[in-house]
C-alpha cells in the first residue's frame, strides 16, 4: 500500500509538470501574440519625418493656415517622402520638414493623387546632414486577420509617437471614391496622418489615413508603390477614371434588395478580408465618362472579364491600366445584366494647374471633385475664399474658417464658362467700377442662380494669373495674354 507520503510527493510533482507545461504554453503564446518591436524602432525612427505646412491660398475645400502631419522617406536617393494627399493638398503652401536628429529642409509637392489619400514631397538629399534611409515596402496582401503591427507619427503633434495595434478588418471602403483601407485598432489622433504603419517582418504596408480615438484606417502601400514606380520610371503617372464612387455591400443585401443573381453566392464565394462582397454604385460624378452610361445602384460584377468581387484596389489597378482606352463592365442593374463599354480617361489631366488672384478673392476651374462634392453639371469659375472686407466678400454666406463655395456663371452680360471666360470678363473692369454677378452658393440649402452687385477695388488687388511648372514644382506668375483691360 502507497504511503500518504508518497502520495502526496507524486501529486507535488504532478503539480509541478503541469505548472511547467501552463508556463510553457503561456511562453508560446505570448510568443506569437507580443512581438517585440525595441530594436525595430530605434531602425525605423529616421525614416519617419513630421511635417509643418501653412498654406495662405487655398483651392477647392483646402483651408488657409498651418497644420502638422507625418511622412516618411520612401526613395531616399531621390529625396521623395510620402503622407497623405489631404496633408500635401493642391493649394500653394509652405512646407517644412523636421527629421529625428533635429534638422529640418523645406519641400515641394511632387506628386498627389486625386482619389486615393496620398501624396510625395520632393526634398534635396544633399541639404540633409545625414544620410536618408528609405522604408522597406512590403505588401499588405500578406497580412491576416490579427496581424501586430506599429504605427510611428506625429500623434497630438508630439514627436515618434508609438502606437501598437492589430488587423481586423482587410478590406473596408470609407466613402473616398472607389479606396481599399485596411481596418485596425490603433488609437490616435491629430498629427498622425501620413504615419507609416510596419508588420512585424519590419516592412511598411501601408499609410495611415484616417480614424477616431478608437479605430484607425490604413491605405494600403500598394496604391504608393504603383505610383512611385512610375516617377522612379521617369514615366508620367496614369491615373484611370470614369467618374464612379463605390461601396460595398453584402452579397445578402445584393440579391435580396437589387435583384443579384443567388447563383453568384457560390461563385463569389466567401472572403479573406470579412463577409463576402460586391461593389455598388453610390453615385456618378457629372461630366465624367460613366456619366449617361451607368447608374446609381448598378451592381459591377466583372471588369473586362474578371470577376472583381470586393476587390477595391484590382478595380483601380485595372482603370489605370487602360487609360485612352475603354473598360468593359458586367453589371446587374434591377436584376438585369448588361455589358456597357466605357471610355477611360486620365484624371491626372484635370488637376488644377491655373488660378487667378482678382480684388482679394481666388478663383479657379471647376474641378471633378468640385462636380462630386456639390454635383454639379453647369459651367461656371470657383470662387474658395474671399479676404475679409474684400470685394467679392460679401458675395455668400463664408464657413467659419472664411471658406466660400461659390460659384459665379455670369459677370456683367458675360457668361462664365471656365477661368478663361472668368479672366476676360475681368480685364474689361475699371477700378471702382459697380460690378453684377450672378452666382450658385453652395453654403445655402437653395443654391440657385442669384444675383448680386459689388464694387471692385483693384488698388491691392490687380488681376493676376498663376500656373503650375512641373519642372520647379512650383506655382509662378504668367502673363496674361489680353492686354485690352481697362484698368491698364
Amino acid at each position: 500500500m502507497i504511503s500518504m507520503k508518497v502520495k502526496q510527493q507524486f501529486v507535488c510533482f504532478q503539480i509541478r509538470n503541469l505548472l511547467i507545461l501552463i508556463g510553457t504554453i503561456c511562453c508560446i503564446f505570448e510568443g506569437i501574440a507580443e512581438h517585440n518591436w525595441n530594436e525595430q524602432i530605434k531602425d525605423f525612427k529616421p525614416m519617419v519625418v513630421n511635417i509643418e505646412t501653412s498654406s495662405e491660398i487655398v483651392f477647392e475645400t483646402e483651408v488657409k493656415g498651418t497644420s502638422f502631419a507625418t511622412g516618411f522617406i520612401i526613395d531616399a536617393e531621390r529625396g521623395i517622402i510620402a503622407t497623405n494627399r489631404h496633408v500635401t493638398g493642391s493649394s500653394p503652401s509652405y512646407v517644412k520638414i523636421n527629421f529625428y536628429d533635429g534638422s529640418f529642409t523645406e519641400a515641394r509637392v511632387l506628386y498627389y493623387n486625386l482619389t486615393h489619400d496620398f501624396g510625395f514631397y520632393q526634398i534635396y538629399p544633399e541639404d540633409i546632414p545625414f544620410e536618408l534611409k528609405a522604408v522597406q515596402l512590403g505588401s499588405w496582401k500578406a497580412l491576416a486577420l490579427g496581424d501586430a503591427l506599429l504605427l510611428i507619427g506625429n500623434n497630438e503633434k508630439e514627436e515618434y509617437s508609438i502606437k501598437f495595434g492589430t488587423v481586423t478588418n482587410l478590406n473596408v471602403d470609407k466613402g473616398d471614391r472607389h479606396s481599399s483601407y485596411i481596418h485596425t485598432t490603433f488609437d490616435r489622433t491629430g498629427g498622425s496622418s501620413g504615419s507609416p504603419v510596419w508588420n512585424t517582418k519590419g516592412e511598411v504596408v501601408a499609410i495611415h489615413a484616417r480614424g477616431t480615438d478608437t479605430s484607425s484606417f490604413e491605405l494600403p502601400i500598394e496604391y504608393l508603390i504603383d505610383a512611385l514606380k512610375q516617377i522612379q520610371n521617369n514615366s508620367k503617372i496614369q491615373h484611370g477614371e470614369i467618374g464612379v464612387d463605390l461601396e460595398l455591400i453584402s452579397i445578402g443585401e445584393a440579391i435580396k434588395h437589387f435583384k443579384l443573381p443567388e447563383a453568384s453566392r457560390i461563385e463569389i464565394g466567401p472572403s479573406e478580408a470579412s463577409t463576402p462582397k460586391v461593389m455598388q454604385i453610390a453615385s456618378i460624378i457629372p461630366r465624367t465618362t460613366g456619366n449617361k452610361l451607368l447608374r446609381a445602384s448598378d451592381i459591377i460584377y466583372r471588369i473586362n472579364g474578371q470577376l472583381i468581387r470586393d476587390d477595391l484596389y484590382k478595380f483601380d489597378f485595372i482603370l489605370n491600366e487602360q487609360v485612352d482606352n475603354t473598360v468593359s463592365l458586367e453589371i446587374y442593374r434591377n436584376g438585369e445584366n448588361i455589358v456597357v463599354d466605357i471610355p477611360v480617361e486620365n484624371l491626372e489631366h484635370r488637376k488644377l494647374d491655373r488660378f487667378a488672384r482678382f480684388s482679394g478673392s481666388i478663383f479657379h476651374d471647376i474641378t471633378p471633385e468640385l462636380r462630386r462634392l456639390l454635383y454639379f453639371e453647369a459651367n461656371g469659375v470657383y470662387l474658395p475664399h474671399a479676404e475679409a472686407g474684400s470685394s467679392f466678400s460679401m458675395l455668400g454666406r463664408r464657413e467659419r474658417n472664411g471658406n466660400s463655395k461659390i460659384v459665379i456663371q455670369e459677370m456683367n452680360g458675360h457668361q462664365i464658362v471656365n477661368l478663361d471666360s472668368f479672366i476676360q470678363a475681368c480685364q474689361k473692369i475699371p477700378n471702382g467700377a459697380h460690378t453684377y454677378v450672378v452666382i450658385r452658393d453652395f453654403n445655402l440649402f437653395d443654391s440657385s442662380p442669384t444675383p448680386r452687385s459689388l464694387t471692385i477695388n483693384l488698388k491691392f488687388g490687380p488681376l493676376q494669373v498663376f500656373e503650375w511648372n512641373q519642372d520647379l514644382l512650383d506655382w509662378k506668375e504668367t502673363k496674361i495674354k489680353s492686354s485690352t483691360a481697362a484698368n491698364q
